[in-house]
Formats: structure tokens, sequence, C-alpha cells
């Protein structure tokens, strides 16, 4: 058994076929010409049917051989193998029509379009990212501009409702600050001069106590810049907090609670050996009994004791 013929492609089997088809008609032209006459329009009886049988035994020859043929590893028993179907399908043609001037034209209209919007892209994948970059810091630009316009605006409203605060804040210090007409006054003056003795009308006289309370406080450059700082107060933001019950609201309110708190803490100072600002008349009678006598563990733990029943009681 003898090995088969390899092919690479089909193509290869085809060209063996046409070329034995050419040599064919070649050997057919040489003993049989054509006829020379062109009266005779028809083809030669004898001439057609050798051709048709040279035809037919190139066929059979092939398809003889077929079977001793493997095309790129495909045998005449696969359905993919070319023979006979490729020699029995009509052979393809080319025709070649006249140049066309048109044409050639528009061809060339539509490389020179290509190239320009070859070049478009380019420029655009340059120009692209710097120009969307710009737009979008321009857009930041104005939109911080846009929230600082309406920042002043805020501290525009803050300013005006603060200078509002401030200006009732001073009418109404200076209309606490007027000191009242009493009506009812029971203090005379008397003065004694060379045995004249001279006394005078009832004067209005007014708690000296109330006025230096009344009297509004010199503040500091330093305060006053704290206070301007400061941006009024509304009254959904103030904190409002729980104080316990009603009666302890109303010790807070007439400073019983303050008192209560003011004494534990002088107790405390007294009882660590201190003394307490603003107490040196209270202290003084006590100095005696409060002096090195409390620096004994005993003597704090009775004052400490006595401090507990002092804040209990009250």
């Amino acid at each position: 058994m003898h090995r088969k013929i390899e092919l690479q492609s089909p193509a290869d089997f085809t060209y063996l076929y046409a070329n034995t088809v050419a040599l064919s008609r070649q050997k057919l032209d040489l003993h049989l010409p054509p006829s020379a006459n062109p009266e005779n329009d028809g083809p030669d009886p004898m001439r057609e049917r050798v051709r048709e049988l040279v035809d037919e035994f190139i066929l059979r020859s092939f398809g003889s051989a077929s079977t001793s043929i493997s095309i790129n590893g495909l045998d005449s028993t696969s359905p993919q193998f070319p023979f006979p179907a490729a020699f029995t399908a009509p052979a393809e043609t080319v025709e070649y029509e006249p140049y066309d001037s048109r044409l050639a034209s528009r061809v060339t209209s539509l490389y020179a379009q290509l190239e320009s919007l070859n070049t478009t892209v380019a420029q655009l994948r340059r120009d692209a990212p710097r120009r969307a970059a710009e737009a979008y810091s321009e857009q930041l630009k104005k939109a911080l501009e846009e929230d600082d316009e309406e920042d002043m605006e805020l501290d525009l409203e803050f300013d005006s409702e603060r200078e509002d605060v401030e200006l009732s804040e001073d009418h109404d210090q200076h209309d606490d600050a007027v000191p009242k007409p009493t009506t009812n006054t029971n203090t005379t003056v008397a003065t004694k001069g060379k045995g004249n003795e001279k006394t005078s009308q009832d004067i209005e006289m007014s708690d000296a106590d109330a006025q230096q309370s009344e009297q509004p406080q010199p503040t500091t450059g330093r305060g006053r810049r704290s206070r301007q700082n400061r941006r009024p107060l509304r009254s959904d933001w103030k904190l409002q907090v729980p104080l316990g019950t009603d009666q302890e609201v109303e010790r807070w309110r007439n400073g019983d609670m303050a008192e209560a708190y003011e004494d534990a803490l002088r107790t405390l100072l007294r009882l660590q050996g201190e003394m307490a600002v603003g107490s040196e008349t209270d202290t003084a009678a006590e100095g005696a009994t409060d002096g090195n006598a409390l620096a004994s563990t005993v003597g704090k733990a009775e004052r400490a004791a006595q401090a507990v029943d002092v804040v209990e009681k009250r």
C-alpha cells in the first residue's frame, strides 16, 4: 500500500485540473482546428464531440486519483473534499470596466475627508482634556464665589441683627441707669452754721446700692471685641435646662441656692485651713478656734460633718 499524495490546499488540486484541461484544448486546436470560414457560424460537430470525450476522460481520471490524494489532512471520503464539486462549478471570470474619472475623483475626495477626520480626532485627543479641565476649574470657581457671596450675605444679616440687639441692650441699660423719682421721703438735711440752724426741705434720695447695681459696668476693648464677634442669640438657640421642682426653681431665682453653695464653699475652705475671699470679718471671730486646730484630722472630720449638716439643712 502506497502513501497518499499530500497537497496543502484545494487550490493545488484545482490548479492541476485546470492545467490538464488547458493542455487538452491546445491538442484539440492542433488536430481539429476551428473553421476559418466566417460564414459558418455553428460549431463543428466533430470537434464538439471530441472535446466532450476528452473532458469526460480527464474528469474520470481525476476522480479515480482523488482516492489517493490527501488535501491538508482531508481525504476523498470527507464532505469538505473539493473534488468533484470544485470542477463542476462554473469558473469565476474577472471583468474589467473602463476607467471612470468621476469615480476616481470621488474616491480621492473620500480619502481626503478621511484624512481630515483623522487629523480632527488627533487634535481633539490633544486639546479635549485641557478644555475639559479648564471648564471644570471655571465651574468650581463660580461655585466657590457663589458660596462666598452667600456667606457674606449671612454675615451682613448677622451683623445687622447683632447691632439691633446691642442697640436694644444699650437702650435698656440707659433706661435702667436713669434714677426713678420717689414721692415719699422722710430724709431731712440739717446744717449748722454759726449759731444758725437750717433745715432744708425733703430731697429725693435713691438707694446707692441699687444705683451701683443698675449702673452699667465699663467694658474693656477685649470684652467689646468678644461681644461684637459673638453672633446674636436667637430664641430657638437658647438652652433650656430643667432645674427640678417648682420650689427649686424659685430658690434659684431668689438666690437661696447660691447662698447655700457659698456657705458650703466657705466651710470647706475653713476645713482646709484657708480663708475665703471676702470673709475676713466673718472669720475674724472664729480665728482663734479655726486656726491651727483645723490642721488635725479630728478637727477636719468634725468640720466636714458640720458642713454636710449645713448643706442638708439648706
